[in-house]
């Protein structure tokens, strides 16, 4: 696009002398100043006499121009005037004018000073009959063939479409209920269209409840969950239609809906129009269920929105965090090779056998020289997320995992556990324990061990998603039998009784074969030191459990024999093992979180005359600050919070509001968020440990 249409002007700037008063060229028609024609209308045109009449978008004929376009209007400020700008600024929007206006190249401050005539004429400026009802409906589709055009700008998108639901409200052109919404703002449109739903006592529906709650509610309105907004919309969706299948039904109020609209030009200010709809900006008491379901959505994706505001988030990280019920639908579709991989493993067999790296590359974290506990859960959680199972798995006792060691992978149940039960602890504890005392994998047929695992399964009564993953573990551990070191400070949990009662299980078990060997008499003597039995007892235990045991070996160079039957028979005596053991994870998974070297309480114990400041803070929320920006903890248990303020002399709610307050100086985002545990903003994190000297970047 370019001037040529105005080259008859006598020179690069131009006046026009003649004076009329502002006059609106309908759409369709011609002007001329000074015999250049200027075509299409939609625009005010003339000299106004006052101030007042001086529309933002009127055009004077009377003021020069220059042919000299500057199509990127940078000439322009943020409300751009005719009478304001300059000559080349008004030569470049006459040509705009001149032309089809659509093109994408032009700067959005003509379009937007184009608009703010369409919007004077449709709200001020149509006669009250059906002329200007006739004309509104064709400045309406002129604005919509603008959106067609410029609708990628967000800002000339939300004022239009404020603009048309006004225009449509007051000159009754569209009376038709709104079923469905097609946006992420919570605008104009949007309210009107709940307003008249609410009013015809018809149920709210997917979408625009969405938009509705999320603007009501504290937290999911914030920008900082438009990083997973897909997600959001989609989850809260499940907890709609799973709540409501006919959708719900909002009672009307008494006080009537006002229709706020905000004028794009600088001349409108704000026009508020009374309606006969009930106001549903003061409905709270109604929506207070589906503010609950927001909060559910949110909490459900606050891993989700960690992840993606994290500056090392990966596809495996996100799929990891992706909650369960969106998981299935979210698959990258770099990860169907290793759906594919491990399906086929898995074709004949229900536990398949696969090396670490394989996964990790198929994953693209194959560039890891060490599987961290974070690493692996990732792992874990990023395989359930395609249906599998693996094992080990930290999240259930397993052990890290080695870059060049293996792992066991498995089919999923529909009901699979995301976290081990008390049984399944005890059940792990013991199975490992058996492993130890009776020998190493090369000496324990596959088939014998499974024989006993089966036996334990049935004394501590697990169900059948938990014997899966038991019986995957017992598969790896046939392979990489456990260390007896990592036994020793769980067995040392047990009370003197049930210590004995373990100990005699253990004994039983290394006989089950018939015979204890002298690496099975130093294990159960290390089990027993453990255990903090007299280890000289060992000896009359042994010899008391070989009267006991008939001798199950074949004969002379036959393979040893795990008894299941005798280990299962010695389990049922001992059944106070069984409910102790339990007992003991169940006290673990609920005892309190003690704060240990390096932890936030720490800051307590540091001098105050040592303490430095830091992003604005006193040296006591300073130091608090540090503690927390120097850890890669994703969260911190309200109770060791607690601690670490009452130590400096701080109220807890107090400091998060100092600590949130110096974030969003710093970062424009809170800090901490939640209540217990308190998570951590993993950007603010990043923005505020900038601030740090030096010597305390590095998290500790």
């Amino acid at each position: 696009m370019r001037i040529s249409s105005l080259t008859d002007a006598p020179s690069p700037a131009t006046t026009i002398r003649q004076r009329e008063p502002p006059r609106w060229i309908p759409l369709g028609e011609t002007v001329s100043i000074r015999g250049q024609e200027i075509r299409g209308g939609g625009f005010y045109f003339g000299t106004p006499r006052r101030y007042e009449q001086a529309w933002a978008s009127t055009v004077d004929p009377t003021l020069p121009y220059s042919t000299h376009p500057d199509w990127c209007g940078e000439g322009l400020n943020y409300w751009p005037r005719y009478a304001g700008i300059g000559e080349r600024e008004r030569g470049t929007f006459l040509a705009f004018l001149n032309s089809e206006r659509s093109a994408n190249t032009v700067g959005i401050s003509y379009v937007f000073l184009y608009f703010y005539g369409l919007e004077h004429r449709l709200l001020r400026g149509l006669p009250k009959n059906d002329r200007g009802r006739e004309e509104g409906e064709q400045i309406i589709s002129e604005i919509q063939r603008l959106q067609r055009c410029y609708g990628t700008n967000a800002s000339f998108r939300r004022y239009s479409d404020d603009l048309l639901t006004t225009a449509r409200f007051v000159l009754s052109i569209s009376t038709q209920v709104a079923t469905a919404v097609d946006s992420d703002r919570w605008g104009t449109a949007e309210q009107l269209a709940a307003a008249q739903l609410v009013a015809a006592r018809q149920p709210l529906p997917t979408d625009l409840a969405f938009l509705w709650t999320r603007a009501i509610s504290d937290e999911a309105r914030s920008s900082t969950w438009d990083v997973v907004l897909p997600e959001l919309k989609l989850r809260f969706s499940q907890l709609y239609r799973s709540s409501y299948p006919d959708g719900l039904q909002i009672q009307p109020g008494r006080s009537k809906y006002k229709l706020n609209y905000r004028w794009a030009s600088p001349d409108g200010g704000l026009d508020t129009i009374e309606t006969d709809l009930p106001d549903i900006t003061r409905t709270v008491a109604p929506m207070r269920p589906l503010i609950a379901l927001m909060q559910q959505a949110v909490n459900d994706l606050t891993p989700l929105r960690r992840v993606r505001r994290s500056k090392d988030a990966t596809e495996l990280a996100e799929l990891a965090a992706m909650p369960e019920t969106l998981r299935a639908l979210n698959t990258p579709e770099s990860f169907k090779p290793l759906e594919a991989r491990i399906d086929s493993a898995l074709a004949d067999t229900a536990f398949a056998r696969l090396s670490t790296k394989e996964l990790l590359e198929a994953c693209n974290r194959g560039h890891l020289a060490k599987v961290g506990k974070r690493d692996a859960t990732t792992l874990a959680q990023a395989l359930e997320a395609i249906g599998y199972g693996m094992e080990p798995d930290v999240r259930f006792l397993g052990q890290p995992l080695a870059v060049d060691g293996t792992l066991v992978v498995f089919r999923l149940p529909h009901d699979a556990s995301r976290s081990p039960s008390p049984a399944y602890s005890a059940a792990m504890l013991m199975i490992q324990s058996a492993l130890a005392v009776a020998g190493s994998g090369d000496e324990i047929s596959e088939s014998e061990l499974l024989a006993v695992t089966h036996a334990i399964e049935a004394q501590f009564a697990l169900p059948e998603r938990e014997r899966q993953r038991l019986e995957a573990h017992v598969h790896w551990l046939l392979k990489h039998p456990p260390s007896i070191g990592r036994l020793d400070g769980r067995v040392r949990l047990l009370p003197q009784p049930q210590r004995e009662a373990f100990a005699s299980v253990l004994v039983d078990i290394a006989g089950a074969d018939g015979h204890v060997s002298p690496a099975e008499v130093r294990i159960i003597e290390r089990f027993y030191r453990a255990l903090a039995l007299e280890p000289s007892r060992m000896h009359a235990d042994l010899h008391h459990a070989s009267m006991g045991t008939t001798n199950r070996t074949t004969g002379r160079g036959a393979p040893a024999v795990l008894d299941a039957d005798v280990i299962a028979e010695k389990l049922a005596e001992t059944a106070r093992v069984q409910s102790v053991l339990a007992k003991i994870f169940a006290d673990e998974e609920s005892a309190p979180n003690i704060p240990v070297a390096g932890s936030i309480a720490d800051v307590a114990s540091t001098p105050s005359e040592t303490r430095r400041q830091v992003a604005g803070l006193d040296p006591d929320h300073s130091a608090l600050l540090e503690s927390i920006l120097q850890s890669d903890r994703d969260e911190w248990p309200r109770q060791e919070f607690e601690s670490a303020c009452e130590g400096l002399g701080l109220l807890p709610d107090g400091a998060m509001e100092m600590l949130n307050e110096a974030s969003f100086s710093q970062a424009g985002e809170a800090l901490l968020e939640g209540n217990d545990p308190l998570y951590i903003n993993d950007y603010a994190r990043s923005e505020l440990r900038a601030t740090l000297p030096e010597t305390n970047t590095e998290p500790a």
